[in-house]
């Protein structure tokens, strides 16, 4: 058992589009909800493309860049702290959060393509 979920982990660790499409067909078939299933799934799949591009920077460039991936989260965290002050003069933190968290999936997701892109295209070169 324990290498079965070793090896889904491996999995959705280094194709996270697998993994963000294997959350939403679990949660389709519960809830019945495509747009909610869709949400969820980015919502949970986040941390799979955060991992995938520190694996990638890490393979690409053989050092970490854990750093740049945590101050380019926080930076997206401050401006949108800061444009929902400006705009509703009121921090509401559930909306501020969710708003952060997904504009970091489709930060990430688009990091996580061009990095992949990238790997390969350096490595046909390389060889």
């Amino acid at each position: 058992m324990s290498s079965a979920f070793a090896w889904f982990i491996a999995t959705v660790v280094t194709l996270p589009i697998v993994g963000w499409y294997i959350v939403y067909i679990i949660t389709v078939k519960i809830t019945k909800k495509k747009s909610y299933s869709i949400r969820l799934a980015a919502d949970i799949s986040l941390v799979f493309f955060i991992s995938a591009v520190y694996f990638i920077s890490y393979e690409i460039w053989n050092q970490s860049f854990l750093w740049v991936i945590l101050i380019a989260f926080f930076v997206v965290a401050i401006c949108f702290t800061i444009i929902h002050w400006k705009v509703a003069n009121d921090v509401h933190f559930i909306r501020l959060f969710r708003g952060i968290w997904r504009f970091n999936f489709i930060l990430f997701f688009i990091v996580y393509i061009m990095l992949s892109t990238y790997g390969l295209i350096s490595r046909l070169f390389n060889s």
